[in-house]
């Protein structure tokens, strides 16, 4: 028995010396290769290493709207990350951290030991400090050439960097899911809030991911991130990091996760995100955009872009189902390939030009044409604008009047053309302010033929149209082309008192240090005489009162407390419908229709598609909002009119209307009409 026992004590020491050998061999060999290996990294670029970062883009509150990345990474130094989060790792993956020198001993002989006896490479043991340097730097292949770089890169890290230095870069390199890289992107993925004000429970949670991501994902396999849960939570109290009270309170309470953020291109704004795409890929590179880290600051405010995503989807779904007859197919209907249904466009702006919410289309997902500024339309009446605002240039008045009735005219093909009023109704004699709430085509025509084409034209390229306009009569009801953002800058233009905004959408560009690479500022010229934009504004309030958009009350929109101006638009062939307005705030443009140049429906108008989209926006844009009416203080005088006459009105002139003229230019004669008896 003693014979036995001696050789079992024999063959334990000889066990233990070859396995001691073993180990010194691996280490020489490990230590060689930090020497000579020329495949390793030198400490420059160990030291030089930055991992790709998404280059976040923010509203005008700092909100994040986007990342744009290859890997959604926003690196934090180590003071940005909870304890906890520390904790929990060090629990986890590596309790001897502080302690050894990116080798743990004990863990590597234990490794080599299994990896022996089952001839191929089964356990790591790798410490945090290892893992790292295989993240950072080598393949995840599991091959001992690859496992000796790794624990000679070891090595080298902690050489080169404090032990603080690598936990906080390897907190900020590791993957979580979904596409997410390093704790502060996956505390604000699954919670929802910043790394530095995660609890216990979230950091034990997010803890338990990296080691299989897909299997560990609080959104695929709750329960099984659960149970990681409780093994990291375990390892914490074995640790020393929290108490036994502690943990089981903890273990009976797991955390709440937010909500699946959304994942797709642009989040709530993916035209908006795509108009900046495009500008920071121009102008700084893919490598900035999509591994910088860099921070784009934006004029857009998120929550009118989810207003005006609401108010678009679900008018549309309304309208679809109201004429459904005609219709068709809806969104609904959608299979795939170009689509076919019914679309929109808004854009808001801020006073100064500012994007405040911006719409190209109903489905970034199926189409990323956007009708915002890519569509050239017909605007129909809203080209109006252009034909008064040139009217009141050249000294015409709102008060003036104008004769409502049919005519004929020669084009440039030697063709008689007749423009018609839209409802077939004429009213004689009429003043501009009324004709233009009306939208009677008749007079606009001609109003261009007395101003002349080429001045109308003249005055909306001031007002911001970019789009080429030929300067022909039937320009008065819209037979050119036009994009929205052309039309929301010109009525910015109005907004503004005569100064026309460059509209924007950038405020300040950074690098992932910090530094300014660009800021932008609102930009405006003085295009018009200050009092003839107040007297185009005056006009066009009431085509919001009482004309062609007084509909917008049904909506909501009360015009005597904020006060509002703007047009519709309605092409001859039901193909394009529109309505721009604005108020003291904002600018808003909203278009309907379909990409095709295909009808609508028969008697399809701005005022029963774009109408309802624009005042549905407004009235929850300015929902906090003061109480504001336009500036319309001026050169001006406001006459009593006769409404049958539209001379000034008598004491007995049965009804009347106030009507705005230059001063001086009111009528100086009465009404022939209604005279007293007694004269």
């Amino acid at each position: 028995m003693s014979r036995i026992r001696r050789e079992l004590k024999m063959f334990l020491v000889a066990g233990v010396v070859a396995l001691v050998l073993v180990a010194l061999g691996f280490l020489a060999l490990v230590v060689v290769l930090v020497i000579n290996s020329s495949e390793l990294p030198d400490i420059e670029r160990i030291e030089a290493f930055k991992p790709p970062q998404a280059t976040t883009l923010y509203d005008r509150n700092g909100k994040v709207i986007y990342q744009f990345y290859e890997e959604r990474r926003e690196y934090v130094p180590l003071s940005r990350i909870s304890p906890n989060v520390r904790n929990a790792f060090i629990a986890l993956e590596d309790k001897r951290f502080y302690r050894h020198w990116g080798i743990d001993l004990k863990r590597t002989f234990k490794a080599m030991l299994v990896n022996l006896l089952s001839m191929r490479v089964r356990q790591g043991g790798s410490t945090i400090t290892q893992q790292l340097a295989r993240n950072m730097f080598l393949t995840h292949r599991r091959t001992l050439r690859r496992k000796l770089q790794e624990l000679a890169l070891a090595l080298k890290l902690e050489a080169t960097f404090t032990k603080d230095e690598i936990l906080e870069r390897y907190l900020n390199q590791i993957y979580f899911g979904e596409g997410v890289y390093g704790v502060q992107s996956a505390a604000k993925f699954y919670f929802g809030k910043d790394a530095k004000a995660l609890d216990k429970n979230e950091s034990a949670l997010l803890a338990g991911i990296p080691k299989n991501p897909s299997r560990f994902s609080p959104y695929r396999n709750p329960e099984l991130a659960d149970k990681r849960r409780k093994v990291v939570l375990w390892r914490m109290y074995k640790e020393g990091f929290i108490t036994k009270r502690e943990y089981d309170s903890l273990k009976a309470h797991p955390p709440k996760v937010q909500p699946r953020p959304k994942t797709t291109f642009g989040g709530d704004a993916p035209y908006f995100a795509e108009l900046v795409r495009q500008y920071v890929m121009e102008k700084y590179g893919e490598n900035f955009l999509y591994r910088g880290g860099g921070k784009i600051y934006t004029t857009l405010d998120l929550d009118l872009q989810r207003i005006a995503n609401g108010v678009v989807r679900t008018s549309l779904n309304r309208y679809e189902k109201k004429w459904k007859r005609f219709l068709k197919p809806t969104y609904e209907e959608y299979r795939g390939g170009k689509p076919k249904y019914l679309q929109a466009a808004l854009l808001a702006v801020d006073t100064n030009g500012g994007i405040l919410a911006y719409v190209g289309g109903r489905d970034f997902q199926h189409s990323q044409f956007d009708r915002v500024r890519q569509a050239r339309r017909q605007p129909g009446s809203a080209f109006k604008i252009f034909v008064y605002t040139a009217a009141f240039s050249k000294g015409w008045s709102p008060g003036d009047t104008i004769r409502d009735e049919p005519i004929e005219m020669m084009d440039d093909l030697g063709r008689i053309w007749s423009p018609h009023n839209y409802d077939g109704k004429y009213e004689g004699l009429i003043t501009l302010r009324r004709a233009l709430a009306l939208s009677k085509n008749v007079p606009a025509v001609k109003l261009t033929l007395e101003v002349g084409p080429w001045y109308v034209a003249e005055i909306a390229r001031k007002m911001g149209v970019a789009s080429p306009i030929k300067p022909f009569p039937s320009m008065a009801l819209g037979g050119i082309e036009v994009t929205v953002w052309d039309m929301v800058r010109a009525v910015s233009t109005l907004m503004n008192y005569g100064k026309r905004p460059n509209i924007y959408y950038i405020t300040r560009i950074e690098d992932a240090y910090g530094n300014v690479l660009e800021e932008n500022s609102p930009v405006l010229v003085q295009v018009l005489d200050p009092n003839v934009a107040k007297m185009s504004t005056y006009a066009l309030t009431y085509v919001v009162c009482c004309g062609t958009a007084s509909n917008s009350r049904a909506y909501g929109w009360n015009n005597s407390i904020i006060q509002a101006a703007g047009k519709t638009g309605t092409t001859d062939n039901y193909r394009d419908t529109w309505f721009v307005g604005y108020s003291p705030y904002m600018a808003v443009g909203v278009w309907v229709g379909y990409d095709s140049l295909r009808v609508i429906f028969p008697g399809a108008t701005g005022s029963e598609l774009a109408v309802p989209i624009w005042a549905r926006f407004m009235v929850q844009a300015h929902k906090s909002l003061k109480p504001r009416r336009f500036n319309l203080s001026g050169p001006f005088q406001y006459a009593t009119l006769c409404k049958e006459s539209l001379l000034l009105a008598r004491p007995t002139c049965p009804q009347k209307t106030t009507e705005l003229f230059w001063a001086g230019k009111a009528p100086q004669d009465s009404c022939p009409i209604h005279r007293s008896e007694s004269l």
